[in-house]
């Protein structure tokens, strides 16, 4: 189950990539960190690549691999682009957990509805429960974001649907990148997506005017960034590594991934002054319910 070691990594990565991206935060706007941080990413994606010797396989690509690809970029972009949207008109004790628990249960449901035979473990009756028992709890923790007036007390709605679009989107990667693209190295796959994105954020960026904003990042941000940025890749190799495996269940790898918001939320209660501390505990408890139980319905 050598997957399960990338899934681990990925959730390394992650975890870097959370902290540096914090570091990072300047005076520029949203959609400006996009186009520094995908040009960062992409520059990190092309040295991974050049790095495992996979120069030549940049472009010896097929054509409905091609095609799939932009699908990929493209979705991204559509996720980044909601995200942004979402950060400004959320909560931000509400935004974070809701994407979070999001990415599980709609990249899960996908997984549930197009590869069902393996999140289930060959389809038998425990496991099928087991695991639409654990989307029900992950589907609960949005709700409970969503209407808990402690962890949401804007009571917005718009930032719900930006939120859902950014997930959805994304759990569709994460599909795509399963089914069609397993078959090409990872590093190739993350280059190409972190690549369209750039361009989309790049003529986003122009066309709102919010690309003079660079001049406002420090230099010192600049080098957080870029280190997040190459977290940022390396989750992003190893979820695609992960996936390449005949025998993964994607559903035990986005749990895995997933434990960076238990862990850092955990944190949060434990070690920080957090006003809202039983209603993020009951959260954590919901996710980490949904995760377990997802993760018991592809093992046993």
């Amino acid at each position: 189950m050598e997957y399960i070691l990338f899934a681990f990594l990925a959730l390394l990565a992650s975890a870097g990539n959370t902290v540096f991206n914090r570091l990072g935060a300047n005076r520029a706007g949203a959609l400006t960190n996009a186009v520094v941080k995908s040009f960062f990413i992409m520059i990190a994606c092309l040295i991974i690549c050049l790095a495992l010797g996979h120069a030549k396989d940049l472009y010896n690509i097929e054509l409905t691999q091609w095609t799939w690809i932009i699908i990929v970029g493209l979705l991204t972009s559509v996720d980044w682009l909601f995200y942004f949207l979402a950060i400004k008109k959320s909560h931000l004790e509400a935004f974070a957990p809701f994407c979070a628990a999001g990415i599980l249960f709609f990249s899960n449901s996908l997984f549930s509805i197009f590869m069902f035979m393996s999140v289930t473990n060959g389809g038998k009756p425990v496991n099928i429960v087991l695991y639409f028992l654990g989307l029900a709890c992950l589907l609960g923790s949005l709700l409970f974001i969503i209407f808990n007036k402690k962890i949401n007390p804007a009571g917005k709605w718009l930032w719900v649907l930006f939120a859902t679009i950014s997930t959805v989107s994304f759990a569709f990667v994460l599909l795509i990148a399963k089914m069609k693209l397993s078959n090409i190295p990872s590093d190739v796959i993350s280059f190409h997506q972190i690549s369209i994105v750039f361009i989309v954020m790049a003529f986003a960026s122009v066309f709102t005017g919010s690309m003079k904003e660079i001049i406002k990042i420090r230099w010192i941000d600049h080098l957080f960034i870029f280190v997040g940025a190459i977290f940022n890749a390396l989750m992003m190799v190893f979820r695609y590594n992960a996936f390449s495996y005949d025998n993964c269940i994607p559903a035990i790898v986005n749990v895995i991934i997933g434990l960076d918001f238990i862990i850092v939320s955990l944190g949060t209660v434990l070690f920080f002054k957090e006003k809202n501390k039983l209603s993020l505990l009951i959260l954590i408890i919901m996710v980490a319910a949904g995760m377990t139980l997802n993760v018991l319905a592809g093992l046993i």
